[in-house]
């Protein structure tokens, strides 16, 4: 990215912050609170949903892999025609109008829809971005429904996980120029396309970003390019940002609150896997916000125990200031618990330590069969998975679109009666 690319941008975003940004009918910061369209205070309850606009494979219970590793082995596979089929399909039936209404009667009012910078690398898949949102956006607003997009796979990993698309030797977005130039764009791109929408709760710049301490600075210059490139498409919707260190430090935030907008919120995520406690950590990420006067929300957390997540939501609603929260996540694999599963890779039989009978990754679940395992196995890089042939390949995935859909799927009624939600009649 050059020079004066950089400096055009930093001068709109300090003549486009010093202006009152068009809040009235759109979700919005007012202090500490999110408002509504209405101007009521609006409290999330939500649920992420991956695998529709971005794949993550363990959802289906392959590898934790980067996904495009499974692009390339699949498409060499197949060929580039079916694989980006395959994607289609997954964006037509993954999340469709009868996931949206369940969750309203399940009590969600929020859905965090991560998805991947891959698609805005040509028209085709651009269009297919836009037209699976624009198709279920009249049954976001009929079900009074908020939408926070996010993009989880930046064109450069912005974090060393597999899930924001690193591999291992990868340059890194804080060191790619062009990575950072791409982000950009791609973020006015849709602020153009949804400036008009009542729904869209905000845009989540970036998932999990993690910069050493000595370079996080960067992080928040990233920010203010990003949200000037917003702003100057789009001066109505918040713009949520992540802290460091995967969304778990809001102290970057704090300490340059005053270089991002105005009508923006934080958001921290938090995953008790290692040993950490929401009940230690919790008041941390509040004193940063009640300090800046912003609101803040959980965009992530769960997959765990049903203890664990009992006591996380308990701490979460008691905190009278906090925004609300984004259990993660809607749909997933229902976790096999047999004695065979224990001599399986990539996770035999546990997730961090929890055995799979005791982990609730998901509020549905779906089953799939051996086939469809073998394929998920073998494109997820799981040692020693068998090689297979192009019809079993294509066969496969046309079952994990077919499982996938709501009407395949079961409740998991522990979780959802854990978070509050209510479990709907048979």
């Amino acid at each position: 990215m050059t020079k004066q690319f950089f400096l055009l941008l930093l001068s709109v975003a300090g003549q486009l912050y010093a202006r009152p940004t068009g809040t009235s009918s759109f979700f919005h910061r007012q202090g500490h609170e999110i408002l509504d369209p209405d101007g009521k205070p609006f409290l999330i309850k939500g649920a992420n949903v991956s695998c529709w606009l971005y794949q993550e494979n363990y959802a289906f219970g392959g590898a934790q892999t980067a996904q495009k590793i499974t692009a390339t082995r699949l498409t060499a596979l197949i060929g580039e025609a079916a694989y980006q089929q395959y994607l289609k399909n997954m964006m037509d039936s993954f999340l469709r109008a009868e996931d949206i209404r369940l969750m309203k009667k399940m009590g969600l009012n929020c859905v965090r829809i991560g998805f991947d910078a891959v698609l805005f690398n040509n028209e085709t898949t651009v269009q297919w971005f836009f037209s699976s949102m624009d198709r279920l956006l009249p049954v976001f607003r009929e079900n009074n429904m908020a939408v926070l997009p996010v993009m989880m796979v930046p064109p450069k990993a912005p974090d060393k996980l597999w899930c924001t698309g690193y591999v291992k030797g990868d340059t890194m977005l804080w060191d790619s120029p062009y990575a950072k130039r791409r982000t950009i764009e791609i973020w006015s791109r849709i602020a153009a396309h949804f400036r008009d929408e009542p729904m869209i709760l905000g845009y989540d710049l970036l998932n999990e970003p993690s910069l050493e301490v000595k370079r996080e600075k960067e992080l928040i210059d990233m920010y203010q390019l990003i949200s000037a490139a917003i702003r100057a498409q789009d001066t109505n919707h918040m713009i949520v940002y992540e802290g460091n260190n995967y969304a778990m430090d809001l102290d970057v935030l704090s300490k340059y609150d005053q270089m991002l907008d105005e009508n923006g919120c934080y958001s921290f995520h938090f995953y008790s896997w290692f040993g950490l406690k929401m009940g230690k950590h919790l008041p941390g990420f509040m004193n940063h916000a009640r300090l800046r006067n912003r609101p803040v929300f959980c965009g992530e957390w769960g997959i765990n125990r049903l203890g664990t997540i009992s006591e996380q939501v308990t701490l979460m609603n008691r905190e009278r200031d906090m925004d609300g929260w984004l259990i993660y996540m809607w749909k997933a694999l229902e976790l096999p618990t047999g004695p065979e599963e224990k001599k399986r890779p990539p996770y035999y039989g546990n997730w961090f330590f929890i055995p799979f009978r005791d982990l609730h990754m998901s509020l549905l679940t779906f089953r799939i069969d051996r086939d469809t395992r073998r394929l998920i196995d073998w494109m997820s890089v799981v040692k020693n998975a068998p090689l297979p042939s192009p019809d079993e390949a294509n066969r496969a995935l046309k079952e994990i679109v077919a499982i996938s859909k709501f009407s395949n799927c079961t409740f998991n009624s522990s979780l959802i009666e854990a978070l509050g939600f209510i479990l709907p009649a048979p």
